[in-house]
């Protein structure tokens, strides 16, 4: 038995597909130009406002297929300050 083949979109083609849909053309057409099942347009318009949080906010990156918050932005922002000079600082096994 063959699997369908499984289609996630980048955020930016999610906006794409939301502005599709607002600008009058059916899902069941935009479903088909972006080569998914109409279910998915559907499950993509329920959540417009998270994907347009998600875009507009520059939470995540457009092109990744699936977007990863960091849960604890603080712990997150200290990590990254504690981590960065380690890194400038790294010198390798050979060097």
């Amino acid at each position: 038995m063959a699997g369908r083949k499984l289609t996630i979109l980048p955020l930016i083609r999610k906006i794409e597909l939301i502005e599709a849909v607002e600008s009058g053309k059916k899902q069941k057409i935009v479903a088909e130009e972006f080569q998914i099942p109409a279910n998915s347009v559907s499950t993509i318009m329920k959540r417009k406002d998270n994907y347009r949080e998600q875009f507009y906010l520059g939470q995540v990156d457009v092109n990744k297929q699936r977007a990863r918050l960091a849960n604890h932005d603080d712990v997150e922002a200290e990590l990254l300050r504690w981590l960065l000079p380690l890194l400038k600082n790294f010198v390798g096994k050979n060097g």
